[in-house]
């Protein structure tokens, strides 16, 4: 299999560190809110991802974090006076409750900020002793990027910036020492914890670099997130991992492109959000609906509209008819059946091996199963056809087979 891997900026062969296994870490949801369709998206794919490593025979370790403590969460807090625990438990079970129904497997691991903190203030205090981090005159902790020689890297030129940068997050190529963590200066605060360093708030970077070297240790195969994760975020989170490691933390970094709707990225915080239950009250089902995130090239924007979506849909139901007509298939049977199978599933993995090109994939299964529905296959022949249909599912899982 090839991916492209954005540490290197380009498609590379998988090879995992392992003959046998691969550890994958992928930036879970922030959970103040119902995960939208552009989130379900990137999940969706990596979900893809995990099952062809599976259908290829590798055991996945997979971890994801569930982000309970930070600013969204904090201000959703504040405008609903909620207690956090609860708000952050409610939205934590609607994301797997719409990540079940779309087939998502279940990570092995959802390690929560909130359980963490300590450790966290452990990795600042190992990169202050270490030089690579500083505390300035407010008490705040800042990563000095000025000690990372390869910062810049995921973005594909070389960054540095000024110690003025004081805030958590930065627009893209305005780099900075980015902040790890900061005392807290309120009383029951939602967003801090005691630790060894005192009552402190610790930032997104440090989160996920403790939490994925914590569960994975120090050699991972796959870093994921959605194409906003990769700057900053992941540009950083690598920088802290790298350091604490003293080597490459992780061997691939792979993004998934936005889902745009008209025209532009969906987004909680501008209300253009589709969420799973809007699919399903328009008639779609789970099925279809992974079928829409999947229909397009996860390194390619997939601009939703309504049209789209039903196009997709007469697909499914295309594939549906066919798979029908093989459950009810009694023919005189195909000449040359096995040598039609045994291509059809090598042009399967061959579009997978090919960047995960899940749309061709698609295809390729879609096609064979128009074409042996059209093919006057016996009981037999038709019974190896949805075997075949159903193995090509354990990765798509999105055939309409039920």
């Amino acid at each position: 299999m090839r991916i492209y891997n954005s540490l290197g900026h380009e498609v590379q062969e998988f090879k995992p560190r392992s003959r046998k296994a691969v550890k994958m870490y992928t930036c879970g949801p922030t959970v103040y809110a119902r995960p939208h369709i552009g989130n379900m998206r990137t999940y969706v794919f990596e979900d893809a991802l995990k099952r062809y490593l599976i259908y290829q025979g590798y055991r996945v370790q997979h971890v994801m974090n569930i982000t309970d403590i930070d600013e969204t969460v904090a201000k959703e807090v504040k405008k609903t006076h909620s207690m956090r625990a609860a708000l952050t438990k409610k939205y934590e079970r609607l994301f797997r409750q719409d990540a079940s129904s779309l087939g998502i497997i279940p990570a092995g691991k959802y390690p929560h900020v909130s359980d963490y903190v300590e450790r966290m203030a452990g990795t600042v205090s190992a990169l202050m002793k270490s030089g690579a981090a500083y505390k300035d005159e407010k008490c705040r902790v800042f990563f000095d990027i000025s000690k990372f020689s390869s910062y810049g890297k995921l973005v594909g030129r070389k960054l540095s910036g000024s110690r003025k940068v004081m805030r958590e997050e930065y627009k893209p190529f305005q780099a900075g020492d980015f902040l790890l963590l900061s005392k807290c200066r309120e009383k029951n605060c939602e967003k801090c914890f005691e630790t060894r360093l005192g009552m402190c708030r610790p930032a997104w970077n440090v989160q996920c670099a403790t939490m994925a070297t914590s569960e994975l240790g120090n050699n991972i195969d796959i870093s994921m997130g959605g194409q906003d994760n990769l700057f900053n975020h992941h540009e950083n989170t690598r920088a802290i991992a790298d350091t604490l490691c003293g080597h490459e933390f992780s061997k691939y970094y792979v993004h998934v492109r936005h889902l745009l709707i008209g025209g532009k990225k969906m987004s909680k915080s501008k209300g253009n959000v589709v969420l799973l239950p809007d699919l399903l009250a328009k008639g779609f089902t789970a099925r279809e609906t992974r079928f829409i995130l999947l229909s397009v090239h996860y390194r390619r924007r997939l601009d939703f509209t309504w049209d789209y979506a039903r196009s997709v849909k007469m697909r499914a139901l295309g594939i549906r008819k066919a798979i029908n007509a093989l459950k009810a298939a009694q023919g005189e049977g195909r000449e040359g059946f096995a040598a039609f199978a045994s291509d059809a599933r090598a042009d399967f993995e061959s579009a997978l091996d090919d960047n995960m090109d899940i749309p061709s994939a698609l295809s390729v299964a879609e096609k064979f199963a128009r074409e042996c529905a059209d093919a006057g296959l016996s009981r037999k022949q038709a019974r190896e056809a949805l075997e075949l249909l159903k193995k090509f599912d354990t990765v798509l899982f999105c055939l309409p087979l039920q």
